[in-house]
Parts: structure tokens; sequence; C-alpha cells
């Protein structure tokens, strides 16, 4: 990684701009550019501002045009679609192995190998129902914490269906509200519609119905706004599964229907794995 100065070195050029034209004087930015030193905060804010350049590009350009390592494992895990794919990753997990071994005290690495073992754990065995020490030695470390970062976030709400389903929901609330401060980061996760999305279907497989449908509510307005189809398609095939089973059994057709939208939008995939789902957990599961 190129020192802060050699950074802002370059980027000044990049930009055609002369070290007069900082905010700081000139001395001082001909002195931060020679030096390996670091420096503060407020002085490398007052640069990027006048760079008009924000601190996450300014670290992707010190690390030559990468993210971190760190940065990598967890975007490309959130770029997966589905837990089967997490699950499926060898890659992914074979990568996490080794970047844990070497780093042993980076959290973030670590919890997404054991979201990735936890997902493993749940389609080798087909139910929510598993243990995992793991994931409670990361919520209790979390829990007593004022405060989240993003990715500890988005790392409890992949997480939170492995406890039991009071202390879940009690995990399910604190993620609502420490969410809604990140909202406008990293807007093209979604992270909002995912997490609602999930959240429903998980309550669905619990037969917690009314709380289900309340998730699939707040997630299909948002499935409009962010143009997500294939999410939209799922919540209502879950929301016709929840008809399905309190009792409306015409609501089958809605399920396959679902099921033959995801075909036709070329998503094979989504379509064998709702039409897996509603053959496996719910078709013969009629509330009565």
């Amino acid at each position: 990684m190129k020192t802060i100065g050699a950074t802002i070195k370059e980027v000044r050029k990049m930009k055609n701009m002369k070290q007069e034209e900082f905010t700081l004087s000139q001395a001082a930015i001909s002195s931060i550019e020679s030096s390996g030193r670091n420096i503060t905060m407020d002085k490398l804010n007052s640069i990027l501002d006048d760079f008009n350049l924000s601190l996450r590009e300014f670290e992707f350009i010190r690390n030559d045009y990468r993210l971190s390592e760190s940065d990598e494992i967890f975007f490309d895990f959130t770029s997966h679609k589905n837990s089967i794919e997490i699950a499926k990753n060898q890659e992914m997990i074979d990568r996490l192995g080794a970047y844990i071994k070497k780093y042993p005290s980076n959290f973030i690495p670590y919890c997404i190998c054991v979201v990735s073992d936890v997902y493993s754990k749940i389609s080798l065995h087909g139910t929510y129902d598993i243990e995992s020490p793991e994931s409670v030695y990361i919520w209790k470390k979390l829990e007593k914490r004022k405060q989240w970062t993003y990715q500890e976030v988005f790392i409890m709400s992949k997480l939170f269906f492995v406890f039991p389903l009071e202390e879940g929901l009690e995990i399910v609330e604190r993620i609502e509200r420490e969410m809604k401060k990140y909202l406008n980061f990293h807007k093209d996760i979604h992270f909002d519609l995912t997490f609602y999305a999930n959240t429903g279907k998980f309550y669905t497989h619990k037969n917690k119905l009314e709380l289900a449908k309340s998730f699939f509510i707040r997630a299909l307005p948002l499935c409009k706004k962010y143009i997500k189809v294939h999410i939209e398609n799922d919540v209502y095939a879950h929301l016709a599964i929840i008809d399905y089973l309190e009792g409306n059994l015409d609501a089958e057709a809605e399920v396959l229907d679902c099921v033959n939208r995801f075909h036709a939008m070329r998503l094979p995939a989504l379509a064998d794995d709702l039409e897996s789902d509603w053959n496996t957990f719910f078709k013969e599961r009629v509330l009565n």
C-alpha cells in the first residue's frame, strides 16, 4: 500500500492541481507528500475536501485501485443472491479460511466464515434448527455494544434465525434499529429489502404467519422502489404460501404461477428453490 503522502501527490497530479491550491499551506502539502508518516484526520479531511474526494475512494487509490482484502471478502459475500449460493461457494470459503489463518483477530471475516458454516448446515440438514455456538459468541460480543458498524448489522441479519424465537425476535428488533442509520450507505446492496424479505420467509417456515406478513408488507414497496422484480415475485409467492397455510387451498395456483414467473425471468435456480421449498415444507402442511 502506498503512503498517504504519495497517494495525495498522485491524486493532485491526476486533478492537475498545484500545491498552492489547497486550504493547507504549500509548505504543508509539500511536507506531507514527501513524508512517509501518517497525518491527522483533520488535515486529511481538509485535503479530501479540496480534492472533492471521499475517504473510501482515497483508500481505494492508495491500495493500488483495489479494495482491502477484508473488504473484498465482505463484498464478495454480500454479492450472493441467497444462502444456497453462499453455502456452495467453496472458493470463497477456502479464501476465508486462508485469510483467518493469516489474520485471526479480524472480526468481520471470522463472522462471514461463521455465516457460511451456518448456511452450509442449514442446506445440509434442510432446517433452521441447528446448533451454532459461534453465532452465540458473535451475538454476545455485539449485544453489549451501544452501536454497531454496517458490517456487523449485516452479519447479524444473517444469523438471528439460529436463536430461539423469542431471542431471535429481540435480535431482529435490534437489527432494525441499527439498520436505519445505514440505509444510504452502500445503497446498491438494498439491505433493508433483503432483510425484510428473508425475515418474512424465516417466520413463514416457523409458522409465525402474522409476523411473517408484517415483514413481507414492509418489503413490497421497497421491491418497487429498487425495481427488484425477482424479490417481489418471491414475496408474492410466500404471501400466497401463507394464504394457503391459513386454509385457502386455491392459493397453490399463485405459488406455482410465481415458480413459472421465475422461469420466464430466466432465473431457473430461484424457480427450483421456490418449488422445492413449496413441495418440501408447505404443500402438505395446511393449518387448521
